[in-house]
């Protein structure tokens, strides 16, 4: 049953009710489970501002993968397609890994397009359900950041210091070149993350854009709810600007461009709520989500895929950016399965996918030193179990001990910071509905 979704800003909640009731009369009416309001209900999705579960859910194995990513990055063979897609091996164990959907086991640069849009999602909601005041928002968001990454630059740096950073012969070169002795310029640069951050931390260069896109709120927010552009075209725009800059090499208007697919995908979630309602309604709505899920696969692998042939294309390549367009697309299509569909839901919402989410930013920020650690401790060419069987349990056991002592006290000053700054009036430096 083929059923045409409206993308327009102004069409109605009314209008999506009353196309589910012509549309789906026995599975949507009668059952009464999959109206908008349900289905909002059933996602999990709050008016108030507070956090998704699923969607914390959905962060913490986003982290993981990123954790698991580096981990495998220490094997000269699994880092060397990420220099020259070339030297991947023709039909081994390397090559699956590396041009199939089973990349996405370890695939680091698509979980963080995962983190981008889920930012943009969860910072644009409170502003789309009340007030949100710009000075206690600022103040909440800047203590919820900065002072975990500070902690994780002292955390880098004394394992440095510990653990040289000198690398054999043979070793990977991602290892090599992401792991370099610390330096005050580095250091400078991951406390502050004004400006080329990542030296002495590598994860950190996604939180320059982070803390470009918080301070920018705003302006995302007026962009995502204005009804002068149709919402599809925001969302086509937003796309192929995460082309563009893949043909132009600019990480700054990929992610924000990412950013911004998040904050539409908040702004337009009526339609979103009504495409859910649509796969709720057939048949077989486990076996559509499952093919949605296996297109969202497809479109994160899609780099991947392009390049499995073997064909030699520059990064500029005008289909090197539509592969980066798709792979964007499929972390929004990520998300809004981990938003809407039952099954995820349970999964997500269980008890490790859970714990991890409430630590995610705790695991993403300590995980890599003790990784590049292990791997040189173990002589900087070590087997991949080896790496694993160590790296994965210390970041683990590091990720709740700096959760206690450093997030979780940096989220408790944040909360008083905010509900300080907004028990005034309100006055012009907020943001309304």
């Amino acid at each position: 049953m083929a059923i045409s979704m409206p993308f327009r800003d102004a069409v109605t909640t009314a209008r999506y009710e009353a196309a589910l009731t012509v549309t789906q009369p026995l599975r949507v009416v009668q059952r009464g489970r999959h109206s908008r309001r349900a289905l909002a209900r059933q996602a999990g999705r709050r008016g108030d501002g507070r956090r998704l579960p699923t969607l914390d859910g959905l962060r913490g194995v986003a982290a993981l993968v990123v954790l698991v990513h580096h981990a495998f990055l220490s094997q000269p063979a699994l880092a060397a397609p990420y220099l020259d897609p070339r030297t991947a091996d023709d039909g081994g164990v390397v090559w699956w890994l590396t041009w199939t959907p089973l990349h996405l086991v370890w695939a680091g640069t698509e979980a963080v397009f995962v983190f981008f849009v889920l930012s943009g999602l969860v910072l644009t909601l409170p502003a789309m359900t009340g007030r949100l005041r710009l000075r206690a928002y600022y103040a909440a968001r800047l203590l919820r950041l900065y002072p975990p990454v500070w902690a994780a630059v002292a955390l880098a740096v004394g394992v440095a210091l510990l653990v040289p950073r000198v690398w054999p012969e043979g070793a990977s070169w991602w290892m090599v070149a992401m792991n370099q002795p610390v330096t005050p310029r580095g250091v400078a640069a991951d406390l502050t993350l004004l400006v080329a951050p990542g030296a002495v931390n590598h994860v950190l260069w996604s939180l320059q854009w982070e803390m470009v896109f918080s301070l920018l709120l705003p302006v995302f927010v007026v962009v995502a709810v204005s009804r002068r552009v149709a919402w599809s075209h925001k969302i086509a725009a937003a796309l192929a600007a995460v082309g563009a800059a893949a043909v132009f090499d600019s990480v700054a208007v990929s992610a924000l461009a990412m950013f911004l697919l998040g904050s539409l995908l908040a702004s337009g979630r009526a339609h979103v709520d009504y495409a859910a309602a649509v796969i709720e309604g057939q048949r077989r709505p486990t076996l559509c989500w499952a093919l949605v899920g296996l297109l969202a696969a497809v479109l994160l692998s899609a780099y991947w895929l392009v390049n499995a042939p073997g064909w030699d294309l520059p990064a500029d390549h005008p289909l090197v950016a539509l592969t980066r367009a798709l792979q964007a697309l499929g972390a929004c299509l990520v998300v809004a399965i981990a938003w809407y569909c039952p099954g995820a839901r349970r999964v997500l919402s269980s008890r490790v996918a859970q714990w991890l989410g409430a630590r995610s930013f705790s695991l993403y920020l300590v995980h890599l030193p003790l990784v590049s650690a292990t791997v040189l401790l173990l002589g900087g060419t070590p087997p991949l179990w080896a790496v694993l069987l160590i790296s994965v349990p210390a970041a683990l056991l590091a990720t709740a001990l700096f959760h206690r002592v450093i997030e979780q006290p940096s989220h408790r000053l944040a909360r008083r910071a905010a509900a300080r700054l907004a028990a005034g009036p309100v006055r012009a430096g907020s943001i309304t509905r």
